[in-house]
């Protein structure tokens, strides 16, 4: 009934997008193209709140916005900006996809308020979602919206029913337990749709954006997560925790995550 439309990138715009998560344009739009796009984004472009937390900065969701930050500027980002710009990645390259409105599920009991976006593909008569933007772990690959178990990069996923409507990740944590990741809806956004939700999530007094610092990047053998002060880095069954003085975050930030943000910049906000 209704045309879905969104933004466009160029065609320039999808190569130096391409190769700032490490990858060579053209790409076919396929599954083996949708997954290494996944992985990669997910082990180049970290999730990270320096922004808001450090800067004070105003969140642009704009696609140009997002790719001066993401791209030309080598930033991060959370859930709003890296799954927005994903998207029209992904158009750009010939997927049918559009954006979704998620809740995050892991680590609750109750519903919680709408604060994530992913994206659905549709795919030789399947569909998929996609996620490169959530704050913990998330699948690294495009997991069928489908309630069989799905295994790639060591990780097993799958989709369910909740029984209202609703469609729900979960993630295999052991033998035969399951633990719910999102909460996602099968309804196609607008870009402009997540702009009043990204700012009602910004404006809670209790939100992770501007009371903490946090940045999460995947490795090809683990996770580097940084919390505040502390980084915590898994390596296979490894994990090595280390605690930064605010003097030496900055350096941190750009050694450990790759993030080219103003260093004097940062130190006048962490003194």
């Amino acid at each position: 009934m209704y045309t879905v439309e969104y933004d466009r990138l160029s065609e320039e715009q999808i190569q130096k997008y391409l190769e700032r998560i490490g990858l060579s344009y053209p790409m076919p739009p396929t599954l083996e193209t949708l997954d290494a796009l996944i992985w990669s984004h997910q082990c180049r472009v970290p999730f990270e709140n320096i922004d808001t937390r450090l800067l004070a900065c105003p969140v642009s969701l704009s696609s140009q916005d997002l790719y001066r930050k993401v791209v030309e500027e080598r930033h991060g980002g959370f859930c709003f900006e890296l799954n927005g710009l994903f998207l029209l990645l992904l158009r750009g390259l010939g997927f049918k996809a559009y954006a979704c409105v998620c809740r995050v599920a892991a680590g609750f009991t109750t519903l919680r308020a709408l604060s994530h976006r992913a994206s659905i593909v549709f795919l030789d008569g399947k569909e998929y979602l996609c996620d490169v933007g959530l704050g913990g772990p998330m699948a690294p690959f495009a997991v069928e919206l489908s309630p069989d178990p799905q295994t790639k990069k060591g990780e097993t996923y799958r989709i369910t029913d909740t029984g209202d409507g609703w469609k729900l990740l979960l993630r295999r944590e052991g033998k035969d337990a399951d633990s719910p990741v999102v909460i996602f809806a099968r309804v196609p956004f607008l870009s402009e749709d997540f702009t009043p939700l990204m700012e009602a999530l910004l404006a809670r007094p209790d939100n992770l954006f501007t009371n903490h610092l946090v940045i999460n990047l995947r490795t090809p053998d683990g996770y580097k997560n940084f919390r505040d002060d502390t980084l915590i880095w898994r390596t296979g069954e490894k994990r090595k925790e280390i605690r930064y003085a605010p003097r030496d975050i900055p350096d941190m930030i750009q050694d450990i995550f790759g993030l080219n943000y103003d260093r004097e910049l940062l130190m006048q906000n962490l003194s």
